[in-house]
């Protein structure tokens, strides 16, 4: 007998629950899509800091990517921990101690004058405090759904091309008018104050409140007690990371962010040294970010109605395929058109996984699966974002650099389609086993 807590959403139990209706649930989503876009946009916005680190501090290329590498894989290292903090801790308390230190990174990197010093302040300081600011607030929302977890999710993954639509020109414009040490500075201060107040707001779960789940029926609604939760979140993590899709998934990830990160690290290098200017050239990131939003709206809804692997693997497919466009992309307008084409691909790649996390893991504690697969994200993120960089260094352009982030979307493609089939949990009873011993 399956714990009712793990019923797994489908089309069929969804027609007893109205798909919109107002619930707390709905607040939580706005609260962590906005924290999203204040956290991850700084590192999503990063190819606006290369030409006036360079032309401040002489430094090459392949040395300024090296801090995104490094902030990459230290966020990647730092995911299953952070997972786990908010599995053990619950999201509220891993966001506040990760904005903490995010604001202390940002404050930093301002000051610095030094590649070391860039190295640890935007590399190790904002990597740790990105993985526990970002990881728990996926599990944290999908703790509220019993249903229509797609809809959620899609409004949570909007807000990672809204941020860096919103970040790319701000930035751009504090660098130009005040000077890149300031745009930090500035940032830091408002991400405090906006921090703060959704932080406040912010609830674990809906027992919080003395609610069931979104879209639960009658005889459902479990009541969540941190003692309880941190026994479940034992036995699950022995069970799922005996299923071969735990580790699958994070290779995904990792394939997938590969193929983005050297677009969204080097796109703007590419077109100044076309001889776009630097404003012009973020405007061009914010078209591909602000394309990639409705991809992002709308792939977790689909995944959930279609079918998660058939949608991953189209989008998978429409990030890699564009990016040939850039092989003969040099007019202004022509950078319009890739950013707005490779939008859609890009914004739709990530949407499917909180699903398939759901279709595979039913409603287990996420925290750590989420958290494995976040590493294989980051580690992705770093390779692309740095490799760029020393490819350029050696041959005085990105070509090679765009056939490997073909090469990674199409192999996520290829992975996603040999992936379980997704109609039945993949461990179902895992809640049966007595204690937090679990299988050896």
């Amino acid at each position: 007998m399956t714990n009712s807590n793990n019923i797994l959403p489908s089309n069929r139990q969804s027609k007893y629950t109205p798909t919109f209706y107002w619930h707390y649930a709905w607040v939580i989503v706005t609260i962590a899509a906005a924290l999203q876009m204040v956290g991850a946009s700084i590192r999503m916005a990063f190819g606006i800091f290369i030409d006036p680190l360079s032309q401040t501090f002489g430094w090459d290329q392949g040395s300024i990517t090296l801090a995104y590498g490094i902030n990459s894989v230290i966020t990647a290292i730092a995911s299953p921990m952070a997972g786990w903090i908010g599995d053990r801790y619950g999201a509220r308390k891993a966001v506040a101690i990760g904005g903490a230190i995010f604001v202390l990174g940002m404050v930093i990197t301002g000051l610095i004058n030094q590649l070391w010093q860039f190295y640890l302040a935007f590399g190790v300081i904002l990597g740790i405090a990105q993985a526990i600011f970002l990881v728990p607030l996926v599990p944290g929302v999908m703790r509220w759904y019993q249903r229509h977890l797609g809809w959620a999710m899609g409004i949570l993954m909007a807000a990672w091309g809204l941020g860096p639509a919103i970040m790319a020109p701000l930035m751009g414009y504090l660098i130009v008018h005040l000077d890149w040490q300031n745009a930090f500075w500035v940032t830091a201060s408002g991400s405090a104050v906006i921090m703060t107040i959704l932080i406040y707001l912010y609830k674990d779960s809906p027992s919080d409140l003395n609610l069931d789940r979104y879209g639960s029926l009658p005889g459902e609604s479990i009541k969540e007690e941190p003692a309880i939760d941190n026994d479940r979140a034992k036995i699950f993590a022995r069970y799922m990371k005996k299923t071969a899709a735990y580790y699958n998934m994070s290779s995904i990830h990792f394939l997938g962010c590969v193929g983005h990160s050297v677009i969204l690290v080097y796109l703007i290098p590419i077109a100044v040294q076309e001889g776009i200017s630097l404003i012009t050239s973020a405007s061009i990131l914010t078209v591909m970010a602000a394309v990639s939003v409705p991809s992002r709206l709308i792939v977790p809804v689909l995944s959930e109605k279609v079918g998660v692997r058939t949608v991953m693997a189209i989008f998978f497919f429409l990030q890699g395929i564009p990016v040939i466009m850039l092989f003969w992309t040099h007019e202004q307008w022509t950078f319009y058109l890739f950013a707005f084409v490779f939008g859609i691909g890009y914004g739709g790649e990530t949407g499917g996984f909180p699903i398939l996390n759901s279709r595979y893991f039913g409603h287990a504690p996420q925290g750590s699966p989420y958290g494995f697969q976040m590493l294989g994200a980051g580690l992705g993120m770093a390779l692309g974002g740095w490799i760029g960089g020393v490819i350029f260094d050696v041959t005085g352009g990105y070509n090679l650099a765009l056939l490997i982030s073909i090469f990674a979307s199409l192999a996520g493609m290829v992975s996603i389609i040999l992936l379980e089939p997704t109609n039945d949990l993949l461990i179902p009873d895992w809640e049966l086993e007595p204690s937090p011993a679990g299988p050896d």
